[in-house]
């Protein structure tokens, strides 16, 4: 079995660990620069509230090439680094080789199927997880759960990855239909993650603005229509039920992963959160003049950001 993991980063760098833990042997990690350098150094540093410390030796490179054929490609980059990782690792890629998208987003599909060899085997994630990527290079995973979905069309791949990574560290699922589950997380993220950075506040200030509520669910809602209308089988009442999850959430005092970057002036996902839902639903013909709005604005305020 040769595994490899691109993108070692708060997913990326949690997956890596838990793989190199059930197979020592078999994991290749590509890093780069400092990152390289600490993991070829130290090993790859996990402090895990599931797991507790627990350092991992990988095999590490910034050449995919140089590793081979891989049986299974775990790719855990930002989206707007997707294409660029794909490129490296189709050296990498043979006739059984199964490529794993852990990223956020719903089209990942349709760029890895444009750069990958024709018939690659996808199968596609979801994780919820709470972790971080520290300035040291170790990976803190903050949570006491780590949850993934699994889902393809091809149901023999699918089970060799939920075989793959159904181990002590995550609690893993085959999703029934893995495009809903995509959706659920995503129509989450098109409203989290652009209000807060929209307003560089946390849930909490937002809600307490006299349009925050109104604004949260407005994203939500226009996002489950996008979906509905891409003919995706998400629950009718996903956006209540998220938008109820979230005022009912104990801890406001936090900000999104977006509005992070956009606070610190970051390369960011505006693109995967809000631009794609604003392309489809004007295509579509679907509504998403909130969307839109907080769109265009963000997207002003990220073209003076230093590239």
């Amino acid at each position: 079995m040769k595994i490899m993991i691109t993108g070692i980063g708060a997913i990326g760098g949690y997956l890596a660990s838990v793989l190199t833990l059930h197979y020592p042997d078999a994991v290749t990690v590509i890093a780069r620069r400092g990152r390289r350098a600490s993991i070829e150094a130290k090993g790859l540093v996990l402090h895990s509230a599931i797991l507790g410390e627990k350092v991992t030796h990988p095999k590490v490179t910034d050449v995919p090439a140089e590793a081979g054929i891989q049986d299974v490609i775990f790719v855990c980059v930002k989206n707007y680094s997707l294409a660029a990782a794909l490129e490296a690792i189709v050296p990498c890629v043979g006739p059984e080789t199964i490529v794993v998208p852990m990223i956020n987003g719903v089209d990942h599909d349709e760029v890895a199927r444009s750069i990958l060899p024709e018939g690659t085997k996808l199968v596609d994630t979801v994780i919820y997880i709470n972790s971080a990527a520290e300035a040291d290079y170790s990976i803190h995973q903050l949570s006491n759960f780590a949850i993934v979905f699994v889902g393809s069309d091809d149901k023999a791949a699918e089970k060799k990855i939920f075989d793959l990574i159904d181990h002590e560290g995550f609690k893993v699922h085959i999703a029934g239909d893995i495009r809903v589950e995509m959706w659920n997380k995503y129509i989450t993220n098109c409203a989290y993650n652009v209000i807060t950075a929209y307003y560089e506040k946390t849930i909490g200030e937002i809600l307490a603005l006299p349009q925050g509520k109104d604004e949260l669910h407005a994203l939500l809602t226009e996002a489950q229509a996008v979906g509905t209308a891409l003919g995706v089988a998400i629950d009718p009442q996903q956006a209540e039920t998220i938008f109820g999850r979230i005022l009912r959430q104990k801890n406001k005092d936090v900000y999104s992963s977006l509005a992070l970057d956009f606070m610190h002036h970051h390369q960011n996902e505006l693109e995967t959160f809000s631009g794609y839902i604003v392309r489809t639903g004007k295509k579509l013909g679907v509504d998403v003049s909130v969307s839109e709005r907080m769109y265009e604005a963000l997207k002003e305020r990220s073209s003076t950001f230093a590239k």
